[in-house]
């Protein structure tokens, strides 16, 4: 069907045809050249000149064909391959592979013909086409999903195979994503799901920062099964030296403990631990039995000062709890003259000031300067329209009142530190602190460690929050009266360890200084193999205004010796640097900025750690792939059962090709055959002309 660009085209079309008539006639007839011919060679004449030039100016008028085009597409059949270690856990690799490559072409000898296939391998990521090894570290079949889901937007999708064992130990679980899939998954259930004997650790929880002289916990979460009533030793060892160990006698045979250890902090730098359960003579995987763990021990004591409006139990409570660890040196002013060097100290904590007589401003304008962190107390003498204008991170609204009674909830998306399950349990029955009946506005620099929870219901407001404003960190405790927490943890327990766990922590997060001068650098001590190493930089001028006008510089150094230097790149108000996947061992790190005439340089060392991940459990999770099957509207089959799997896929009347038109539009100036017709109508008449002797 020939259509036009121009809306007028009917009137357009007859004077194009008028013109070409009248052009043709004005040529030919009755003229004096083409008089002695005879009639049809005019008339032969008249024509050819008429079709040459109706065809020009009918181009003029941007004809186009538009025409509907019949396409029809295959189903994709995609299949995913489990390319994880724990496929291998309990069997020879080159059998696996073996065994998964006569599978891939079973697969594809009954389904290639009729349908269009195409292969994924995944475990930390999803990739397209590449060759199994099973050297993945972790299994992410929610990463799976979406990259399918990314990779083939507005593809006739037929179906997904997945081929795997079914443990998943990273993302989200798949079965919970099935509402976002379209298309049917079947899977084919690789692996043993035969429950075994097997000791295993699963999880280390640990602070990964300590201070020298100071004791720190570890908590190792244990599963046994399969081993009721056999005893199991379980130890730390640090530098293949044993330090401490306890003996775990399962009651039953599916048996999960958490076990704590309280360990010292010795010398500062990098300590290496191992957390080892003993293996059971019929254990067939012991690479689940142990799991190493870093501890970044730092070395000098923390001077701590404390600031309040006269006596006060919390001070007390706080104080005590200090002088238990070695390395803190508390300092308690109950009245001025406060100290003149500020500079001194680690921490500065702030109990019911500001008030209304005490405003403060020489004691924040000096920790400003120093950037010495800060921790607020509130409590009833404090001055709350000061302390919002001290624009410390914080915004109290009051309300009608002056205080009410809130206990503590706690916030589990908190990470800037760890708190053990023994305080998490026990903090929901702590007494109430009396906190101000108000409304917080907190900046987006905090995060709460703790909600307020008033009259059994759970509310948004903080009850102790941490922050870091411009490079300086400040804590809050919004209420008064955590002496009583400590009372009511002896009291419940016979012990302070759950209170003493909470302060310490807090403590000596504020009180941990990154550095004393213009330039920070922020990193982890400890990163596994499959994530990036990444550290960021912060670079203040003599007025402690960030910048990032000057280059950063940093070199690596690892055990042997090799040195890889890296540039930061400027991101925001600050440098980042994501140095990639290193090799597992202990790094060192020299940083360096110069601002005008003045280098500093920033030192540390972090490690890198082995996944292990993929040999704590090896049991293979059948009962997922089957869900994962069921709720997508696939099924799920065995290795053996891929002649039943295409033909399920055959006749899922869902699985078909796809048909549908696509218009097409074509300019008849762009077809070059219209250019040879029109060289052919003018090549003719000229030939004729001088043929029959016109000139």
């Amino acid at each position: 069907m020939i259509s036009f660009a121009t809306t007028y085209w009917v009137p357009l079309l007859l004077a194009i045809i008028v013109s070409a008539l009248g052009v043709a006639l004005l040529l030919y007839f009755r003229s004096r050249e083409s008089s002695e011919l005879p009639k049809n060679q005019v008339s032969v004449l008249i024509i050819l000149r008429f079709l040459s030039f109706f065809l020009i100016a009918f181009l003029l008028l941007s004809p186009f064909i538009r025409n509907l085009k019949k396409i029809t597409q295959k189903p994709v059949i995609i299949t995913a391959w489990d390319n994880s270690a724990s496929i291998t856990s309990l069997k020879d690799s080159a059998t696996i592979i073996k065994e998964t490559e006569q599978l891939r072409e079973n697969i594809s000898n009954e389904l290639g013909a009729e349908y269009a296939l195409s292969n994924y391998s995944f475990g930390v990521k999803t990739e397209q086409d590449k060759p199994l090894d099973f050297s993945e570290k972790k299994s992410d079949y929610s990463n799976l999903l979406s990259s399918i889901n990314d990779n083939h937007f507005n593809e006739n999708i037929g179906a997904l195979i997945v081929v795997g064992d079914g443990i998943y130990n990273a993302g989200r679980n798949p079965v919970n994503l099935t509402d976002n899939i379209s298309f049917p998954i079947y899977t084919i259930g690789l692996g043993d799901t035969t429950e075994i004997a097997d000791a295993r650790i699963e999880n280390i929880r640990v602070n990964r920062t300590a201070f020298s002289g100071n004791q720190f916990p570890a908590e190792a979460d244990i599963h046994i099964s399969k081993l009721k009533g056999i005893p199991l030793k379980l130890s730390i060892k640090q530098d293949k030296k044993e330090i401490q160990s306890t003996v775990i006698t399962p009651p039953n045979d599916d048996y999960s403990v958490t076990h704590q250890f309280i360990m010292d902090a010795e010398s500062p730098g990098l300590k290496h631990f191992t957390a080892t359960i003993e293996p059971a003579p019929n254990e067939r995987n012991t690479k689940n039995n142990s799991t190493e763990f870093v501890i970044n021990v730092l070395e000098s004591k923390q001077k701590i000062l404390i600031l309040s409006e006269g006596p006060h139990p919390d001070i007390g409570a706080i104080e005590n709890t200090l002088k238990l660890q070695k390395t803190y040196d508390v300092s308690v002013f109950t009245a001025e003259p406060y100290p003149a060097n500020l500079s001194d100290f680690n921490l500065i904590i702030l109990n019911q000031l500001p008030t209304a007589g005490k405003s403060l401003a020489k004691i924040l304008e000096a920790s400003e300067k120093s950037r010495l962190p800060l921790l607020f107390i509130v409590g009833n003498k404090t001055f709350i329209p000061q302390l919002n204008a001290l624009a410390q991170g914080v915004q109290i609204d009051m309300l009608a009142g002056s205080s009410e009674e809130a206990q503590a909830s706690i916030n589990p998306a908190y990470a800037t530190f760890t708190l053990s399950e023994d305080f998490k349990e026990i903090i929901s029955r702590f007494p109430p602190l009396q906190v101000p009946f108000a409304n917080y506005n907190l900046s987006v620099e905090f995060t709460p460690l703790l909600y307020q929870k008033i009259k059994n219901i759970e509310t948004p407001k903080p009850l102790i929050a941490s922050g870091v404003i411009n490079g300086r960190k400040i804590g809050y405790i919004f209420g008064e009266g955590i002496w009583r927490w400590r009372m009511y943890n002896y009291y419940f327990t016979e012990n302070q360890d759950q209170f003493n766990e909470l302060i310490n922590q807090l403590v000596q997060y504020l009180a941990l200084r990154q550095n004393e001068d213009n330039f920070i650098i922020d990193y982890k001590p400890e990163y596994i193999e499959t994530e990036d190493v990444i550290l960021q930089a912060e670079v203040y001028n003599d007025a402690f205004e960030r910048i990032t006008t000057e280059e950063v510089n940093i070199a690596l150094k690892n055990q042997e010796g090799d040195e890889f230097n890296f540039t930061f790149d400027v991101r925001g108000d600050g440098y980042f640097l994501n140095a990639g996947n290193l090799p597992v061992g202990d790094y060192q790190f020299e940083a360096e900025v110069t601002i005008g005439n003045k280098t500093y340089t920033e030192k540390g060392r972090f490690t890198v750690t082995e996944v292990n991940i993929e040999n704590i459990i090896t049991q293979a999770n059948h009962r997922m792939l089957y869900q994962l099957a069921i709720q997508s509207g696939g099924k799920y089959f065995l290795p053996d059962q891929t002649k039943n799997l295409a033909q399920d896929i055959k006749s899922n009347n869902n699985v078909k090709s796809l048909t549908y038109f696509q218009e097409m539009i074509n300019q008849l100036l762009n077809l070059r055959w219209i250019f040879f017709i029109l060289l052919l109508l003018l090549s003719v008449e000229w030939f004729l002309r001088k043929y029959w002797g016109i000139y």
